[in-house]
């Protein structure tokens, strides 16, 4: 993390409000990139973004007291995903009642990619998360993920199931999406 962004850090927690106001802006302008550019990946519009990262300054300057402790760039932004974007993307997503992109990378990268939100549970844990998920899948839904987890082509499960290709893709996108509210659940309960 550069000088300029701990000097500002440091400026946004302190007690005194005009020094906190003159922390802000240089804050603003060593984050707004990390932040547009993580916000983009999930939103894909310029403007929400700019909304949404609007609606996340205004609340990091009235609490500012999550980001005491930052060391890093990336603990920030796990911080400021977990604390004050998460509650925005949320509103945005129930606005537009849109889903967003799954990867097939891993069944884990369902919880929180890129930010380490993983690092925040034991690997058993995790598995008995992904357990109870899997276990509350019907048969045939939990099949098709387990083949589609090992790397089996969507043509390939299509002839163990006996249905097209067609039927696979859209039996994976609407499991993957049970699986997914099924984490974020478990998210909102911690």
């Amino acid at each position: 993390m550069d000088k300029r962004l701990r000097n500002a850090l440091k400026g946004l927690t302190a007690t005194d409000a005009e020094r906190r106001r003159r922390a802000m802006e240089p804050f603003v302008r060593a984050t707004f990139g990390m932040f547009i550019k993580y916000l983009y990946r999930y939103l894909g519009n310029e403007v929400e973004c700019e909304d949404v990262l609007e609606d996340v300054y205004a609340d990091i300057w009235e609490k500012p007291e999550r980001l005491c402790n930052i060391t890093s760039e990336k603990q920030l932004l796990k911080t400021v995903y977990l604390y004050y974007m998460r509650n925005r993307l949320r509103e945005v997503y129930r606005r537009r009642n849109r889903n967003l992109y799954l990867s097939q990378n891993s069944l884990k990268d369902l919880i929180a990619p890129e930010i380490g939100t993983l690092e925040m549970v034991s690997s058993s844990e995790l598995q008995d998360i992904l357990s109870q998920a899997l276990g509350k899948l019907k048969a045939r839904e939990r099949r098709a993920i387990e083949l589609w987890m090992e790397g089996a082509s969507n043509r390939a499960i299509a002839n163990e199931l006996k249905t097209t290709v067609g039927a696979v893709k859209m039996l994976e996108f609407r499991t993957i999406l049970k699986l997914r509210k099924m984490l974020c659940y478990y998210n909102r309960e911690d």
